[in-house]
């Protein structure tokens, strides 16, 4: 894959980002399973091959958000 545009929602409106690379490809291995998670979408970007990724469960306080 050779340019990358993403559109995404923020408060404000929409937000695109625009990456062309100079050398290689993005790898699309993970645009297989059909949606990423944000942090999937940023590696991906940045050049990460992700294999395996296993989010663990953290704790957060009913009610409360953590920012």
């Amino acid at each position: 894959m050779h340019p990358i545009k993403l559109l995404h929602w923020e408060r404000g409106g929409f937000v695109l980002y625009y990456k062309r690379l100079e050398q290689g490809t993005f790898g699309t291995s993970a645009l297989k399973k059909g949606e990423l998670s944000w942090s999937d979408l940023v590696l991906l970007v940045e050049g990460v091959q992700v294999v395996k990724s296993i989010q663990k469960k953290r704790y957060s306080l009913p009610g409360k958000q953590p920012f």
